[in-house]
């Protein structure tokens, strides 16, 4: 057949508007609008497969000159109780990948299920007569949808057969898939570049993150990067520029002093002294006069002025360690110090003003010590302003290999053992054990077994302590509890009593007398823990706390 000269220039207009757009929504409806004139039909839409490949949805349709948007999201299932749904005359083109055309829907059998067609044609004072539905089929041969058209005409404007129209139809349909394809291509592409763009942004901003991080790092000049360690870092940059007083608080070896003097160093004062001062370690008397200072005359043997820590530390930061075993009678006057800024050395009749930031650290738990008595509520809250809760070192994962290679490093020097390593196996117990006694006690151990371990070798397992490669059962084995073990003359109560006596002491022991831990252990409040102890009268004295 001679195709008419607008059809032709109708086809070469719709190549040129497809090749040239790259919104699919806007390429779906140019394809309803092209289609119509290039192949003379009154109506015409496009059905596309969703992502699954389970439905035919139409986008677009055009009647006469109506255009309509319709981008169903669930449309024509391709199959139905488990068989394809063949009778349906886009279904089949899509599946066959083969135009379908029909000469009139009312006339004759075809095999298809046209009762949408006279439903929508009654609904709408339309009459549906010949139809042709064609495959929209990419460079592989994969359907992407179907065009449906709808009563051919002439030029004249009568009804025909768009069998004339076939090639002409393929030829427009192949134009179409190609537009289309590319489309979802170029869509896909802006996806996948706008991801990587969010992903490289992420990226940076990570590596930014870990460059500040490691920048910080150098700057405490503290080793570990663990999460638990992350935290306390975190909580560091808050305060170092800040002059409110700080608490460590931690097990005893995590290393408080090292903290302290990574505060002070990073913080304004860190061109001023950084004085510490172990408030166990010194008895009362001699604690008052090293931190206030005296005059001469004022005790026997004070035969001259001596300042004190507080003079000394001025301008810059006093760190206080073991703050939970000062006396009573000395915490009163701390507590005035830090209240108003001014010390009074033993023998003198008037204070003077002193600029100093108190850094304390305990391993006690001072709520109890309150509780008890023994540690001064006003002067708790006064040095807690900013607590940080240091970790213990079996919190901190790999943060053990980390220290003992540095430990390794330090003392490979020291002892003239430049070859020290930590063999496999070596590296295994390490990540096993639990470390009562924290970076202290890691540190004491790799100092020892560089010592032992000869030089060229690895440090193996025997240059450990016994305890580190045999270490006893964290927890206690309970007995399973037995009738046969309970006195006769017991009441129910006093035997209950008794286990619980009995199991409290066993999981105290264990965990080195921490009661924090052992209430965890024993999956109970910490306050319902101390309320036994006290209420049972277990002996703890002399014993951690926690």
């Amino acid at each position: 057949m001679q195709y008419h000269q607008t059809q032709l220039q109708a086809l070469l207009a719709s190549t040129a508007a497809f090749a040239t757009e790259q919104n699919i929504n806007v390429l779906l409806k140019k394809i309803v609008i092209h289609a119509g004139e290039v192949i003379s039909a009154e109506g015409a839409a496009i059905f596309m497969l969703d992502v699954t490949k389970t439905y035919l949805n139409l986008k677009v349709a055009k009647w006469q000159d109506k255009l309509q948007e319709v981008n169903e999201t669930e449309g024509i299932p391709l199959q139905s109780v488990g068989q394809f749904n063949t009778e349906n005359i886009c279904v089949f083109a899509a599946l066959t990948g083969k135009p379908q055309l029909i000469d009139d829907v009312y006339t004759g059998f075809t095999g298809f299920d046209f009762s949408a067609i006279y439903d929508q044609d009654k609904r709408y004072g339309t009459k549906t007569h010949s139809l042709m539905v064609v495959p929209l089929r990419d460079h592989e041969e994969k359907t992407l949808g179907v065009l449906l058209l709808a009563n051919a005409s002439n030029q004249q404007g009568e009804s025909a057969s768009f069998v004339a129209m076939k090639a002409l139809a393929l030829s427009f349909a192949a134009h179409a898939a190609v537009a289309l394809n590319n489309a979802y291509l170029i869509d896909a592409n802006k996806k996948l570049i706008n991801l990587l763009g969010e992903t490289n942004q992420q990226l940076e901003e990570e590596n930014k993150n870990l460059k500040q991080n490691r920048k910080r790092l150098n700057s405490y000049q503290i080793i570990g990067e663990s999460k638990a360690m992350q935290q306390v870092y975190a909580l560091m940059d808050k305060v170092v520029t800040s002059p409110v007083n700080v608490l460590l608080r931690g097990e005893t070896g995590t290393g408080k002093e090292v903290f302290a003097r990574a505060i002070h160093n990073n913080s304004e004062r860190s061109d001023k002294p950084f004085i510490t001062q172990n408030c166990a370690a010194v008895p009362e008397q001699l604690l008052e006069s090293e931190l206030f200072g005296y005059k001469k005359g004022s005790f026997t043997g004070a035969n001259t002025d001596k300042k004190g820590l507080f003079d000394e530390a001025n301008g810059g930061t006093l760190f206080l360690d073991e703050i939970g075993d000062m006396p009573l009678n000395l915490q009163a006057k701390l507590l005035r110090a830090l209240q108003e800024g001014e010390v009074r050395p033993l023998g003198a009749t008037k204070s003077h003003k002193v600029d100093v930031r108190i850094i304390a650290a305990t391993h006690c738990n001072l709520e109890e010590k309150i509780t008890a008595g023994s540690f001064r509520e006003d002067l708790y809250y006064r040095l807690s302003v900013f607590p940080i809760f240091l970790p213990a070192l079996r919190e901190r994962g790999d943060d053990v290999l980390v220290l003992a290679k540095h430990f390794i490093k330090l003392y490979a020097k020291t002892y003239a053992n430049p070859t020290a390593r930590l063999a496999p196996s070596t590296v295994e117990i390490l990540k096993n054990y639990s470390f009562p006694g924290n970076v202290r006690q890691l540190q004491n151990i790799i100092e020892r077994a560089v010592l032992l371990a000869d030089t060229g070798t690895a440090i193996l397992p025997e240059h450990l302590p016994e305890q580190v490669c045999n270490p006893e059962p964290e927890q206690p084995v309970i007995e399973q509890f037995s009738l046969e073990n309970l006195p006769i003359k017991k009441s129910l109560k006093e035997a209950v009593q008794d286990y619980e006596i009995a199991l409290i002491e066993r999981y105290l022991q264990a965990n080195n007398w921490n009661q924090t831990r052992t209430a965890e252990v024993l999956n109970m409040p910490r306050r319902t823990l101390v309320e036994k102890i006290n209420r049972y009268k277990i002996a703890t004295k002399g014993k951690r706390g926690g």
